[in-house]
């Protein structure tokens, strides 16, 4: 199989829900069961009004198919001691679809986001770990700080 690392645009809006879907399903947020069309369209909205603004986010192309996705949020705060130029970033929604797994997509996505965070000065990066994402995040240098994990850069 023929794997490669994308950014994502406007194009992807349809792929990047249903990647968001069978996240929230699999973390018991949503059911199969639920009208999920406000959600839908509140998500693909967000997408078309932020990505490539103040959101990035990658996938992992697979025999065309978009079969793992993540991001990364920007933003800019008030300065503070480890962090004198305030930007940061939040990385989310890092997911693999099930049949996907165990081929290192989650790591090259967020090598891709390290690489992006570097390259705009971005000093402190965040997010909240699933039990299995820990030790993949652990494993860039990211530490737990309550159900958070950060990575000063």
């Amino acid at each position: 199989m023929t794997a490669e690392l994308i950014e994502l645009d406007e194009s992807y809006a349809e792929d990047f829900w249903r990647l968001r879907k069978e996240l929230f399903t699999e973390l018991g947020e949503v059911t199969e069961s639920e009208d999920l069309s406000a959600l839908e369209e509140a998500t693909k909205q967000y997408f078309l009004a932020h990505i490539g603004q103040d959101m990035v986010s990658w996938g992992m192309l697979e025999n065309g198919k978009l079969a793992a996705t993540g991001s990364l949020c920007l933003f800019s705060r008030i300065p503070y001691a480890e962090n004198l130029t305030g930007q940061e970033g939040y990385i989310l929604n890092i997911y693999t679809s099930p049949k996907y797994r165990k081929q290192g997509y989650a790591k090259q996505i967020l090598d891709a986001i390290l690489a992006y965070s570097k390259g705009a000065g971005i000093k402190h990066l965040w997010l909240n770990a699933s039990e299995d994402g820990e030790s993949v995040y652990a494993k860039l240098g990211f530490t737990k700080k309550g159900n958070e994990m950060e990575l000063f850069m």
